[in-house]
């Protein structure tokens, strides 16, 4: 049976936590600080967050903004999370999960979609190509 993707819930946030875990395994995540990001993203009207799950299991989260731009002249798309869990990786789960994102920035409006990726993540970097995206800016970012 295909894994089905739906929008996230409050109560999916343990599982999504997991998830995190994998996705910045060098990083001390603040779970207080997680699960308040989480709720406020699931009240934003701009936000979106889904859970690819598989037999009530979820093995992917992936989070979404739709913000208008004016270099684009439209609406954009900004994917700012995209995780497939360690063991179900390789299996087109992270297409299935990623493309479902472009068809709602799609039905949204959205002109084009962008997400920013570390440089050490190689392999995500080819995945991205090979899903169409290509490199076209850097990302500057500064600590407040």
């Amino acid at each position: 049976m295909q894994p089905q993707i739906r929008p996230a819930k409050q109560a999916d946030f343990d599982q999504v936590f997991r998830l995190f875990k994998q996705l910045w395994p060098n990083k001390k995540l603040d779970a207080k600080a997680q699960l308040e990001v989480f709720g406020r993203s699931l009240a934003s009207a701009t936000d979106l967050l889904v859970c690819m799950e598989d037999q009530h299991q979820i093995i992917g989260f992936a989070s979404m903004l739709i913000l208008n731009n004016f270099w684009q002249e439209s609406k954009i798309a900004y994917v700012t999370t995209l995780i497939i869990d360690e063991r179900y990786r390789g299996r087109g789960r992270g297409k299935q999960l990623l493309q479902y994102l472009l068809d709602e920035a799609g039905r949204n409006g959205c002109k084009k979609v962008e997400l920013d990726s570390g440089f050490h993540r190689e392999a995500a970097h080819k995945f991205y190509v090979s899903m169409g995206f290509e490199k076209r800016a850097y990302l500057f970012s500064r600590d407040l």
